[in-house]
């Protein structure tokens, strides 16, 4: 234990370690009372070469330096590392002349793979300074500080600016990254940065996780969180960051960013929220210094490209903040705002998790000015300029024609809308519908005509096959559908919206589907939904409007108007109903079938006629044939089917004329004639027997032409002609050589040959 040591720099202990290989232990040590004229009141440390310090279980209190740390000064250089393996604690330390900086700790750490780490539980209780109430840090040159474990800075205060720490890289790296939370409370300074001061350049960047300050607040702006970024510094916020009622009496209750843009810089929340944090006004200060930005307010110099990214406040979540004047959560003063709105889906960059149409308007507001403008100009020029961030992301939808099929059987939507129009956003199409009055007598007439022409039409297609579309809206007519659709161009007033009787689709609950949206934003879209629900919808006596909205809070209709701006803005509602035109269908059946068996009827009594007419030409042609050939003289059996047989004793030249000339002739038979034919038709192919043939000529009335030959023993030579009911053919028997007449029966399809 120190007690009271005194010293120019380090009260109690000065160390300077310049060898390669120094090392440095203290543990369970208390520095009560210790003094410095210049720095490091109890400890004073300067590291240049690459040596490892672990301090475990420090206690200082009640230390003061004059200048820089007014317990612990420490300078870390050349690779060298600084580890706070234990428990560190600072009681009620501080620094004293008007330039002093860090009240408890001043470090600076300079040179790549340079550190200082808090790898334990470091605590700063009621430590004050002008700049850093507990902690003035420092990096440069790749220089690194890590929190790794507790921290908490508790009622810290300055003069100047920085209440807990005091935070400056220059293209160094200070990381809060750690499991367990950072907590800064009641941290208070005259300046800037009730919590924390931040100081970027030259890609410096500054990492803080898991953090949570309450009940901070500054005499100027950034009650919580004061930051400046210059030539590519980069700040991220992460890892659940709370700022909890702090208040600023300038800009920024609970975070003030100033920004002179670069092309490296970044300011991101990923994942912060600002809770009743407010912005006070300060009547000494000038009419832009105070009072905007309750929650967070950014300032911008120079000119910012959304498309970087640089800017990212998606993870940012607000509630409850204040402003006395303007920007109760959020304010920005930036050139490039309105593009900076505009970039991405519905401001997601710039939003956090303000819900469009749900909250205040006054939440987010900004200006399209540079910061240093923006500070010169009068209370008049700024209202005159500033406007509500969410109109300037807000995408007002074109609503072209809005049709619903009304389906009560279908159990996958009994009411299936169709919209069409642009500028609709996927996840966030809100459809309004609504009445607006009771149909008029003209209007129930022309859906009648509408139904009764329908009706007619599907009479017309069960006799045509062919539909024809109906002259009355053809363009959302189906060929499958009723169509009922209200006046066309009605005249909405204000005093007929009956707001009880409106639907919003999708319902704020998320018990539904986000609409369907096929086709890019600024071409023609289409947007399908279905609801379950259908009794609300009474189509035959009440007319609908349609509008949509982007934001669930201003819903536009024809040429993307607001109907609050003109009352003729909404598109009217067509309905369609299918099961109106099934009953129709069903109703025109009968008469279908009607006509279908007439039309049947007529077309059998037509091929009747055809078949008798053919007959008669075709029996009066053969007997025409039958005439010539017994002019010719040429021998036709007249009780068979089959031609007659040449002799074995006739010459080859008798045969071949005999065969050439010779023709069938099928006369009226005897009914035992009959029966023998129809034997004869299911052998299609008759040999007769050297017997049969010899009997042939002298017992014609009884032949016996039934034989077991078979067609393969003969070989055909030559087609000699058609006969009736077949072809004859000139052929030779293999085996004996005989030339015989053999006629082949052709049947006009097998189901006559089956028959005979």
């Amino acid at each position: 234990m120190l007690d009271q040591a005194s010293f120019q720099n380090g009260g109690a202990i000065c160390a300077t370690f310049n060898d390669l290989s120094s090392n440095l232990q203290i543990e369970t040590c208390i520095f009560v009372g210790c003094k410095a004229l210049s720095d490091g009141g109890a400890l004073s440390m300067f590291i240049n070469h690459q040596a490892e310090i672990t301090f475990n279980g420090i206690l200082f209190r009640k230390c003061e330096a004059q200048n820089e740390g007014g317990a612990f000064w420490c300078s870390i250089n050349n690779g060298a590392k600084l580890t706070i393996a234990g428990s560190l604690s600072f009681q009620d330390c501080k620094t004293l002349s008007d330039s002093g900086y860090g009240g408890a700790l001043y470090a600076q750490i300079n040179g790549e793979n340079s550190y200082l780490i808090f790898r334990e539980s470091v605590i700063f209780e009621r430590c004050s300074g002008q700049t850093g109430g507990g902690m003035c840090l420092i990096t440069q040159r790749k220089g690194n500080f890590t929190i790794n474990g507790q921290c908490n800075f508790t009622n810290c205060s300055s003069s100047n600016k920085g209440g807990g720490i005091y935070l400056e890289t220059n293209n160094g790296t200070i990381n809060f990254n750690q499991t367990e939370q950072i907590l800064i409370e009641n941290c208070s300074c005259n300046g800037n940065g009730g919590g924390i001061y931040c100081s970027l350049s030259s890609n410096g960047q500054i990492i803080i996780n898991n953090i949570k300050l309450m009940n901070c607040n500054s005499q100027r702006s950034g009650g919580g969180i004061y930051a400046i970024i210059n030539e590519g510094g980069q700040i991220i916020l992460d890892n659940t960051c709370e700022l909890y009622q702090c208040e600023s009496h300038g800009n920024g209750g609970g975070i003030y960013v100033q920004i002179n843009l670069t092309e490296q810089f970044s300011f991101i929340i990923k994942d912060a929220y600002i809770h009743e944090c407010k912005s006070i006004t300060d009547t000494s200060l000038s009419y832009p210094e105070s009072g905007f930005g309750g929650g967070l307010f950014i300032g911008c110099n120079g000119d910012y490209s959304p498309s970087n990214k640089l800017i990212d406040l998606r993870g940012m979540k607000i509630y409850i903040n204040s402003a006395d004047k303007y920007g109760q959560s959020l304010y920005i003063a930036m050139r490039q705002v309105i593009e900076f709105c505009q970039y991405g889906t519905q401001g997601e960059y710039v939003k956090g998790n303000y819900s469009d149409g749900m909250s205040n308007k006054n939440e987010l507001l900004g200006i399209p000015m540079k910061l240093r403008s923006f500070n010169n100009f009068s209370s008049d020029q700024i209202r005159q300029q500033q406007q509500p961030l969410e109109s300037l992301w807000r995408i007002l939808g074109i609503l072209k024609s809005a049709q619903v099929i009304v389906n009560v059987s279908n159990p996958n939507g009994k009411l299936i809308f169709h919209i069409e129009g642009k500028r609709m956003i996927p996840g966030y199409l809100n459809v309004k519908i609504f009445e607006f009055g009771d149909k008029t007598q003209e209007n129930i007439d022309q859906e009648q005509k509408v139904i009764n022409y329908q009706y007619n039409k599907n009479n017309l297609k069960s006799f045509k096959g062919t539909s024809t579309q109906s002259p009355i809206s053809q363009k959302h007519q189906k060929a499958d559908q009723q169509q009922v659709s209200i006046n066309t161009t009605p005249q909405i007033k204000k005093n007929l919206h009956n707001y009880e009787n409106e639907i919003i689709y999708p319902p704020v609950d998320g018990s539904s589907f986000p609409i369907q949206i096929d086709g890019e934003l600024e071409s023609e879209q289409k947007a399908t939904f279905g609801m379950n629900d259908y009794k609300w919808l009474n189509c035959k006596i009440k007319e609908y409007g349609v509008l949509i909205s982007n934001d669930r809070n201003i819903f536009t209709g024809k040429d993307g108007i607001d109907i609050e701006e003109d009352s003729n803005a909404a598109v009217p509602l067509e309905v369609i109903i299918e099961e109106e035109e099934e009953e129709e269908k069903r109703k025109g059946l009968p008469i279908g079938i009607i006509v279908g068996i007439a039309v049947g009827a007529l077309a059998i009594i037509a091929v009747i006629i055809i078949i008798i007419i053919v007959t008669f030409v075709i029996s009066k042609k053969k007997l025409k044939n039958d005439s010539q050939m017994h002019a010719l003289g040429i021998g036709v059996c007249e009780n068979t089917l089959e031609t007659k047989l040449l002799q074995d004793n006739h010459s080859p030249d008798v045969i071949n004329q005999s065969l050439d000339n010779n023709l069938i002739n099928i006369t009226e038979q005897q009914p035992q004639q009959r029966d023998h034919i129809n034997i004869l038709r299911e052998q299609p192919y008759i040999i007769p027997s050297s017997s049969s043939i010899k009997n042939s000529s002298s017992s014609s009335s009884e032949p016996n032409f039934i034989t077991t030959w078979k067609l393969s023993d003969f070989e055909k030579i030559k087609k000699i002609g058609k006969g009736a009911f077949g072809t004859v053919w000139k052929m030779k028997e293999i085996k004996s050589q005989r030339i015989v007449a053999i006629k082949e029966v052709d049947y006009d399809s097998d189901e006559e040959k089956q028959r005979f």
